[in-house]
């Protein structure tokens, strides 16, 4: 519990426990929580006790906080306190450790958007950024591609060696794929040996992007190729991947990613281990480079 002025000068704390204060007790009377609090947190207790000021009261404000038992998630409620008008506002401060809690919700949170044994985002994440990014891609003229991956012969692994065996290649191959992209495009696994690949932003001519993606789309051909050692056993998968290009105009996020799932069926069909384009023209293009 703390005494603050409305300049968030520290009069007076009460703490069971120091080693959770963002400063050591001599160095929190008289200084502001500018002078204690990195600026991001400085600025949201600030916020709390404008809104204490006007209100008489203010809860539910979180705060991240570097302390001597490492960095911890507190909660805020402010009171105003009765004083004397020679001592201006003041401001009793409580403040609870909620740290256990943030944890708890975030690891809820991975559960719901994260695949467990890859920690790429699975379907439900991956298509609301895939919705987020059309309807972008609508706004700005901007293409983007979708790259739907399947492991060639992915069962015979499973079948042969046990699925541990096809857990740590699907965890190679999920590696493998998120050095292959930006910072900006999005790895996914859909489930099984199924990945996708968003790239956004790949510029306004339809030739270039579709180029683009085709360079990155041979590189996860290639890169997926390469062997696996699954606990000193060196096993090859090759990978089968479609193409869909997108603008944001003339399909939705669900239509894309069907038409990369055809042209994917359609680089197996074709012999596997290889890149294919659902628009026909633009995979003929590709075909003579």
């Amino acid at each position: 519990m703390f005494e603050l002025d409305a300049d968030g000068r520290h009069w007076d704390f009460r703490a069971r426990r120091t080693e959770r204060l963002v400063a050591p007790p001599e160095n929190l009377l008289g200084h502001t929580v500018f002078e204690v609090m990195p600026i991001a947190a400085a600025r949201a207790v600030m916020g709390a006790l404008a809104e204490a000021t006007s209100a008489g009261s203010s809860e539910g404000t979180q705060i991240q906080l570097p302390t001597p038992s490492g960095e911890r998630w507190f909660e805020i409620s402010i009171a105003r306190k009765d004083t004397k008008a020679s001592e201006g506002l003041r401001f009793i401060v409580l403040s609870r450790d909620i740290t256990e809690r943030k944890q708890a919700q975030e690891a809820i949170e991975r559960l719901a958007f994260f695949d467990a044994l890859t920690d790429l985002p699975n379907r439900r994440l991956f298509m609301d950024r895939l919705q987020q990014t059309v309807a972008s891609s609508a706004r700005s003229g901007s293409l983007g591609a979708l790259l739907f991956i399947d492991l060639d012969n992915f069962k015979t692994l499973n079948d042969t060696k046990g699925h541990e065996a096809g857990d740590l290649l699907l965890q190679q191959a999920a590696q493998r794929l998120r050095t292959l992209v930006r910072g900006e495009d999005t790895v996914s696994r859909l489930g099984g040996d199924e990945f996708v690949v968003m790239l956004a932003n790949l510029g306004n001519d339809g030739a270039l992007a579709a180029a683009r993606a085709a360079v990155i789309g041979e590189k996860i051909v290639e890169h997926l190729g390469q062997v696996y050692v699954l606990d000193g056993y060196e096993h090859r998968c090759t990978a089968s991947v479609g193409v869909s290009m997108f603008d944001g105009q003339n399909q939705n996020a669900g239509e894309s990613l069907k038409f990369a799932d055809m042209a994917m069926y359609s680089a197996k069909k074709a012999g596997r281990n290889k890149l294919m384009f659902f628009d026909a023209a633009t995979q003929a293009r590709h075909a003579k480079m």
